[in-house]
C-alpha cells in the first residue's frame, strides 16, 4: 500500500471532481446555482428553489464519490484516500452553504433559512444512504429532487419552527450513523451500479423509466441519440410531463416563475447530459462515421449538426407552448416575452453544442459549460421577464440564427 504523505486538502480536487462525469455534473450544477442565488435575491420563489437545488446537488456529488469508493479499491491502495476525498466534499458543502447564507442575508428573509436547513437534511440522507447502498442512488436522487421541487412550488413559506426540528434530525442521523452497514466498504454490485451511472452520465432518472416510449424520438434525433442513448428521449418526455404538471398546478396556484425556472433548468440539464455522454463515447465517433448510411466523415458531422438543430426546434416549440399556456392565467406576459424566451432557450442549446464541438478536453468543456450554463439560464429568464418589445425579439432572432450557423460551422471540428 502507498505510504501516507502530507498533502494539501485541495490537491487533486479539479481532476477528481470535474473529470468524473457523475460527480462533475452534480458539482457543476451546484456551483452555478449557488452563485445564481446571489443574483436572484430579489425573487423569493426562484431563490428558494435555487437554494434547495444547489444544496442537494452538492450532497449528490459527494454521494456519487461514495459509490466510487465502494466500486474501486483506491481507498485500500492509497493511504488517506477516503479521508482526503470526504474532507474536500465537506469543504464544498460548507462553501455552498456560506454562499446560500450570504444570499439569505442579502434577501433579508429568514424563511429562506428554513429552506436551507431542510435542503441540508435531504442532502445528508442522500449521502448517508448511498455510502452504504449504492443501488439506491438514482431512485433516492430522483425522489429527493421531486420532493424538494414540490415543497418549493406548493408551500409558499415553510414555518420557522422547522429549523430546530431539522437540526435535531441532523444530530439524530449523525449519532445513528454507526448503525448503518459498513460505509464505503467495497462491494461487487457497487461496481455494476457505478458503471451504469457512467453510462447514464449523471441522470437521477431510473434507467427503465419511460424508456419504452421514446424510440421514435431517438430515431428522429439520430445520430445525437447514438451518443446519448435512451436518456435523451427520457428527458424530453419527462420535461413534457413536468411542463404539463406545472401548467395544471398553475391553474390553481400562480407558479409561473417556478415552472419557467424548472423548465429552463431541466432543459439545460438535457444539454449537459448529451454533451457529457458524447465525451464519454468519443471513441465511438469512428464507428459512426463509417456506417454505410453516410458517404463520408463530413456527412456524418452534418447529420449530427442537423440533429442538434432538430433538438433546438423541439425545445423552442415546447417552451413556446408551455409559456403560452401559462400566460392564459397570467396575462402580464406578452407574446413578445414568450417568443423571446423560446428563442433564447433554443439558442442556448445551439451554443452549448457548439462549445461541445470545439472542446475535446474535459476540463475545458467543464469550464466553458459552466459559463454557457449561467449565460443561457440568465438570458432565457431575462427574456421571459423583460423581452416585451419588437427590438428585443429581433435581437433574439438574430442571435438564434447566429448560434445555428456557429453550430454548423463548428461541426467540422468534431
Amino acid at each position: 500500500m502507498m505510504q501516507a504523505s502530507t498533502r494539501p486538502w485541495y490537491q487533486g480536487a479539479v481532476n477528481f471532481w470535474l473529470k468524473d462525469v457523475g460527480s462533475a455534473s452534480y458539482f457543476i450544477a451546484a456551483t452555478i446555482t449557488s452563485f445564481l442565488c446571489l443574483i436572484a435575491t430579489g425573487i423569493e420563489e426562484l431563490i428558494t428553489l435555487m437554494i434547495m437545488f444547489s444544496t442537494i446537488c452538492m450532497y449528490s456529488a459527494i454521494a456519487w464519490q461514495s459509490i466510487k469508493m465502494q466500486a474501486t479499491e483506491w481507498q485500500t491502495l492509497v493511504a488517506g484516500y477516503r479521508e482526503h476525498v470526504i474532507f474536500q466534499g465537506k469543504v464544498f458543502i460548507v462553501f455552498s452553504n456560506l454562499i446560500s447564507i450570504l444570499s439569505i442575508i442579502i434577501a433579508g428573509n429568514i424563511n429562506l433559512l428554513v429552506t436551507l436547513t431542510l435542503a441540508n437534511l435531504i442532502g445528508l440522507i442522500i449521502w448517508f444512504l448511498n455510502r452504504s447502498f449504492s443501488h439506491l442512488f438514482t431512485s433516492v436522487c430522483y425522489l429527493s429532487f421531486f420532493i424538494a421541487t414540490l415543497v418549493c412550488v406548493l408551500i409558499e413559506q415553510l414555518p420557522i419552527w422547522l429549523i430546530p426540528v431539522n437540526v435535531v434530525a441532523y444530530i439524530a442521523i449523525v449519532l445513528a450513523n454507526k448503525n448503518f452497514s459498513s460505509a464505503y466498504k467495497w462491494r461487487s454490485d457497487s461496481l455494476t451500479n457505478y458503471r451504469n451511472g457512467l453510462q447514464s452520465g449523471w441522470s437521477p432518472i431510473p434507467s427503465g423509466l419511460l424508456s419504452n416510449y421514446g424510440s421514435s424520438i431517438n430515431k428522429g434525433l439520430f445520430p445525437l441519440s447514438y451518443f446519448v442513448g435512451s436518456g435523451l428521449s427520457q428527458y424530453l418526455i419527462l420535461l413534457t410531463l413536468l411542463c404539463t404538471l406545472g401548467v395544471a398546478v398553475n391553474l390553481f396556484y400562480n407558479i409561473t416563475e417556478h415552472v419557467i425556472f424548472v423548465l429552463t433548468l431541466t432543459l439545460f440539464a438535457i444539454v449537459s447530459l448529451s454533451l457529457w455522454s458524447k465525451v464519454q463515447k468519443h471513441n465511438s465517433w469512428e464507428l459512426l462515421s463509417t456506417l454505410p448510411i453516410y458517404n463520408s466523415s463530413y456527412s456524418a458531422k452534418v447529420a449530427l449538426s442537423n440533429s442538434v438543430l432538430k433538438l433546438a426546434i423541439l425545445v423552442a416549440i415546447l417552451c413556446f407552448v408551455t409559456a403560452s399556456t401559462l400566460s392564459l392565467v397570467n396575462p402580464t406576459f406578452l407574446i413578445f416575452n414568450i417568443l423571446s424566451y423560446s428563442l433564447a432557450c433554443s439558442a442556448g442549446v445551439l451554443l452549448s453544442f457548439a462549445i461541445g464541438n470545439v472542446c475535446k478536453n474535459i476540463n475545458l468543456l467543464s469550464f466553458f459549460m459552466c459559463i454557457s450554463f449561467g449565460l443561457n439560464m440568465g438570458l432565457a429568464n431575462y427574456m421571459f421577464d423583460n423581452g416585451d418589445s419588437v427590438s428585443k425579439l429581433t435581437l433574439m432572432v438574430a442571435y438564434t440564427l447566429a448560434m445555428a450557423a456557429i453550430n454548423r460551422f463548428t461541426a467540422r471540428y468534431l
